[in-house]
């Protein structure tokens, strides 16, 4: 159910989605503090590390985590997004 501008809804009768369409992208940086590069095996770079992932790869709230079959190192890492 869409809102239009300016009508509420109590939170526990609405779902939230992932913050993206299915036209957008997802820009990222990567290595961007000191403790995950060190995890990572390295150090955090002079230039900013920007990459992209599909907004497939974006869920919402409460959605459950699907890891990859071929994967056995999947890393949890909380988002900010903005919108």
């Amino acid at each position: 159910m869409l809102f239009p501008a300016g009508q509420t809804s109590v939170a526990a009768e609405v779902r939230l989605l992932a913050p993206v369409i299915p036209r957008s992208k997802v820009v990222c940086v990567g290595k961007n503090y000191v403790k995950h590069a060190a995890e990572m095996g390295g150090e955090v770079p002079a230039e900013p590390l920007i990459f992209l992932k599909p907004n497939t790869s974006v869920i919402g709230p409460g959605e459950p985590i699907f890891y990859p079959d071929q994967s056995d190192d999947v890393h949890f890492e909380g988002e900010l997004a903005v919108v």
